[in-house]
């Protein structure tokens, strides 16, 4: 008989002292990202105006139900520009991050950074930049290592630490571009710098907005949901609770009552079934 059986035997005999954990802490109760993560965890929808749950809850969720894709990107461009700033004093690169579940599309990460590079670090005759391929880093972009590159040499800001390796998925500031020797230097979000050669940008990619898979261990201040119309097998319930567990102090999520209800109901991510209709 192994573990798990004799486990299983101890608390069906109701002879020993059992604690289900299927309740909300207190604190954890409080606020709206932590309530909405269990609903959708548990295959509800997000906690309505009128809920006894939202009396209890802190402001720092907020859910904007829009149609026309053009007007979604507006409000993430809006959001990210200066509109939360008079909420919570939030900056984009100190505080914020776009999500979306796809890299295609005017709402997948592909034209989403290309969108808000415009709108947040636009070309100026100070910023050098860097064309490769179809993307432009420019001086003060927001960039992420897609590859796992162990031998790369990096030290630590105001420290005499250093190291090799930067991985997948890690997120940094592009602070320097030499075009002399045509490398772009790169600062981290743990202080770790790092200069990289231009024949290595096929180990970078704009970071403004990532998808929410490559958000899978992070957390960040502010998430910025936008969820597009997209691949079924993209609109799943355990990327939406993914997407939402990522944010620690205000959420924003933007999207159609039709999507949101679909991921919800949609707990098998191998799903075939047919696109949502919005």
């Amino acid at each position: 008989m192994g573990h798990g059986s004799i486990l299983k035997d101890m608390i069906e005999s109701n002879k020993i002292p059992v604690i289900q954990l299927n309740k909300i802490f207190r604190q954890a109760a409080k606020s709206k990202i932590i309530v909405n993560a269990h609903h959708v965890n548990n295959g509800e929808g997000f906690i309505s105006k009128n809920s006894q749950e939202v009396k209890e809850t802190e402001e720092d969720f907020f859910y904007i139900n829009e149609l026309s894709q053009e007007k979604m990107l507006y409000q993430v461009l809006s959001l990210c520009k200066d509109r939360l700033k008079k909420y919570g004093n939030y900056e984009f690169y100190k505080d914020m991050q776009v999500l979306t579940p796809t890299k295609k599309g005017m709402l997948g990460t592909k034209e989403l950074n290309k969108a808000l590079q415009d709108t947040l670090n636009p070309k100026g005759e100070q910023k050098e930049e860097k064309t490769y391929g179809d993307q432009i880093f420019r001086q003060g972009d927001r960039v992420m290592q897609i590859k796992n590159d162990y031998d790369i040499f990096w030290e630590k800001k105001n420290s005499l630490e250093n190291g090799t390796g930067i991985f997948n998925g890690e997120i940094g500031t592009i602070v320097q571009i030499d075009q002399e020797s045509k490398q772009i230097k790169i600062e981290f979000d743990d202080n770790k710098i790092s200069w990289y050669a231009y024949t290595s940008l096929d180990e970078l990619e704009l970071a403004y907005s990532i998808t929410i898979h490559k958000s899978q261990g992070s957390e960040f201040n502010v998430v910025i949901l936008v969820i597009p119309p997209s691949s079924p097998m993209l609109l799943t319930r355990n990327l939406l609770y993914t997407a939402i567990t990522r944010a620690k102090k205000l959420l924003i999520v933007i999207g159609s009552n039709k999507i949101i209800e679909f991921m919800v109901k949609n707990a098998d991510s191998k799903t075939r079934n047919t696109r949502p209709k919005i």
